[in-house]
C-alpha cells in the first residue's frame, strides 16, 4: 500500500497550480506518495496542466467530475490507496514547512487526525470510520473535523504550510468573491454558500476556537498564528439574511 495519497479538488487554479505542484512535489520527494486531484471542469488553463503533470509523473492521477469541494476530495480518496491522506490546497504553494510537518506527523502523530493551515493528513481508518467528506464547498472541513472530534482522534496545529495565492478579499466564506468566477459564478457560489450553512448548522452551536485550542499539538516548527483565521460566529436568522442581502448587492454591483 502507498503510504501517503495527496487528495485535492481543482478549478480555476491555473494561476497557482504550476508552483503548487512543484512546491509539492519539491517537498515530498523522499517520500512514497500518490496525488489524486478531481478537477471540476476548469474553465482556465488548469486542465491543460494537470495533463502535463500527469504525463511526466507515474503516481499523479487526474479525474474530472461535476462537484462541490468536499465531493471531489472524496473521489480523490474513492481513488487513493495509501495509509494516511493528505488534503492540500491547489491554490496555495508549500513551504519546506510541509516536508518537516509530515516527518514530525509519522514520527510522533500517525494515530492522530490532523490540521494545520492548509494542510490535514488523516488516517484511512479513521477517514472512512467517520465517512469522508460530504458535499458541501463552505464547513466540508469543519463537518469532517466534528465527526472525528467525536471519535476522539481530531487534533489541530495552527501554523500555515504555505502561502495561500488566492485575493485577501476571497479568503475563506468569500471565496464567491475571487476574481477568476464570473458574475453569474459569484452569484450561484454565494447561494452554495448559504445553503451549505444551512446544512451545517451545527456548526455555529460548536465553539471552535475552544476545541481547537485545547487540542492543539505542538509540532515545534513554527509561530502559531493564534485563533483559527476563519472563526465561525453565532449569528441569528435575521442577521443571517441581511448578510446574505449584503453580500448578494455587492456581488451584483461587482464588474
Amino acid at each position: 500500500m502507498t503510504s501517503l495519497s495527496i487528495c485535492a479538488t481543482n478549478y480555476d487554479c491555473a494561476h497557482a497550480l504550476d508552483r503548487h505542484l512543484q512546491s509539492v512535489y519539491d517537498n515530498l520527494g523522499k517520500f512514497d506518495f500518490e496525488y489524486i486531484v478531481t478537477d471540476n471542469h476548469s474553465k482556465d488553463a488548469s486542465q491543460a496542466i494537470l495533463r502535463e503533470w500527469a504525463s511526466r509523473h507515474g503516481n499523479f492521477k487526474v479525474l474530472t467530475r461535476r462537484c462541490t469541494m468536499g465531493e471531489g476530495r472524496q473521489i480523490s480518496f474513492d481513488h487513493s490507496r495509501g495509509a494516511h491522506i493528505m488534503v492540500l490546497d491547489t491554490d496555495v504553494v508549500y513551504s519546506p514547512l510541509l516536508k518537516q510537518f509530515l516527518e514530525r506527523y509519522l514520527e510522533r502523530y500517525e494515530d492522530f487526525s490532523v490540521q494545520a493551515l492548509f494542510c490535514g493528513i488523516f488516517p484511512r481508518n479513521q477517514w472512512l470510520q467517520v465517512g469522508g467528506r460530504r458535499s458541501l464547498n463552505t464547513n466540508e472541513d469543519v463537518d469532517m473535523w466534528l465527526r472525528l472530534v467525536r471519535l476522539g482522534t481530531m487534533r489541530w496545529y495552527t501554523v500555515a504550510m504555505g502561502e495561500n495565492l488566492k485575493e485577501p478579499a476571497a479568503l475563506g466564506s468569500s471565496d464567491h468573491l475571487s476574481s477568476r468566477y464570473t458574475k453569474g459564478e459569484r452569484v450561484t457560489r454565494l447561494f452554495r454558500r448559504e445553503w451549505d450553512l444551512l446544512k451545517t448548522r451545527r456548526v455555529q452551536f460548536v465553539d471552535l476556537d475552544r476545541l481547537i485550542r485545547e487540542s492543539t499539538i505542538d509540532f515545534g516548527l513554527g509561530v502559531p498564528i493564534g485563533p483559527w483565521p476563519q472563526r465561525r460566529l453565532r449569528i441569528g436568522r435575521s442577521r443571517r439574511m441581511a448578510a446574505f442581502v449584503r453580500d448578494l448587492r455587492q456581488v451584483l454591483r461587482s464588474s
